[in-house]
């Protein structure tokens, strides 16, 4: 047995088997990562090899690139049973704990703790200042292990979903406020909103940095290269009040362009704007299901954002899952 570390982007197709067979859990199927789910990582990482010759020259010309995703991988007789990933959030000091998995034969052999030690040592050579990651809540083992760690609980989401039917009835916009659609690679309209309204608590593990929301110069443009080749369409909006021309509403919606995958929307508020809810929430639902050929349709809400959380269960989301949100101070 040995650790060693992540090799992009030769583990790429070994782990997605493992991150297949890792993320189930037979007492608790809601928690497992879904056959759509499934379809839409393979066919990620299939875009993210077909364009690695790209990537690699950028990573060379921008270091901050080449901290897009690192980690490492526990092998037994060769093969692969664990992995931690880490990714920088843009070119802060903050680190998060992408994935922690373990092939369900090896668990409880001390394999997680050892994958995570091995990557926060390796954050604190890279003078990381903060770690965060999320756990499902009533995943007892996997939240055990974090805050023995040192890892504090500091917020939470829930993931809903939807199983579309039927269309919904998209509410008037309110008066007031002024719709126009966004660039995808424009991040001042978020980083804007997510300024005023992220709560305070939120920040102290993951606060509001502009150079988390704008990406490298050379990144941006590889981005819209690999959405092309992962044939998604994806829209956004931003909504303005009117009195002052301030920004507060964003939302998009994610699409598959063909088999397979699952449809997402998300949506940021003003909570002075509550009125806007059902607006976003039916808009972009009605996008995605009409744009999405029927597919299930996917919503992360912080539980901070109780008005949005509110409007998707009317418009016939449900809840799924729950995490916790934790971080840690290196």
């Amino acid at each position: 047995m040995s650790i060693r570390a992540l090799d992009l982007p030769r583990d790429l197709a070994p782990l997605a088997d493992l991150a297949i067979r890792t993320f189930q859990y037979p007492e608790h199927p809601e928690w497992g990562m879904q056959r759509d789910e499934q379809e839409e990582m393979l066919r990620t990482l299939r875009s993210f090899r077909r364009l690695w010759p790209l990537f690699r020259g950028l990573r060379i010309l921008s270091p901050s690139l080449r901290d897009t995703y690192r980690g490492f991988v526990w092998e037994e007789e060769g093969e692969p049973i664990g992995v931690a990933v880490v990714q920088r959030r843009g070119t802060t000091a903050h680190w998060i704990i992408d994935t922690v998995g373990v092939a369900p034969e090896h668990r409880r052999k001390g394999i997680a703790r050892a994958l995570l030690t091995h990557s926060l040592e390796d954050l604190r050579r890279r003078a990381a200042r903060r770690v965060t990651l999320g756990v499902i809540d009533r995943n007892l083992p996997a939240y055990s292990l974090y805050t023995g760690l040192g890892f504090e609980t500091y917020g939470g989401s829930t993931k809903f979903e939807c199983r579309p039917q039927d269309a919904p009835c998209v509410p008037p916009r309110p008066a007031g406020y002024a719709v126009e659609p966004i660039r995808l690679s424009d991040w001042r309209v978020r980083y804007e909103i997510d300024r005023r309204i992220v709560p305070q608590e939120q920040r102290a593990y993951d606060p509001v940095e502009v150079n988390h929301y704008r990406p490298p110069r050379l990144l941006a443009s590889f981005l819209p290269l690999l959405r092309l080749v992962r044939r998604r369409e994806e829209r956004g909006i931003s909504v303005r009040r009117l009195s002052d021309g301030q920004p507060v509403g964003f939302g998009r919606y994610s699409v598959p362009k063909c088999e397979g995958g699952v449809s997402s929307i998300r949506v940021l508020l003003d909570p002075a704007c509550l009125e806007l809810a059902d607006y976003l929430v039916a808009y972009h639902l009605d996008r995605a299901i009409a744009r999405g050929g029927g597919r299930r349709v996917d919503l992360f809400v912080p539980d901070w954002m109780t008005a949005i959380a509110e409007s998707a269960e009317r418009f016939g989301f449900t809840r799924r899952v729950h995490y916790h949100s934790l971080g840690l101070t290196l």
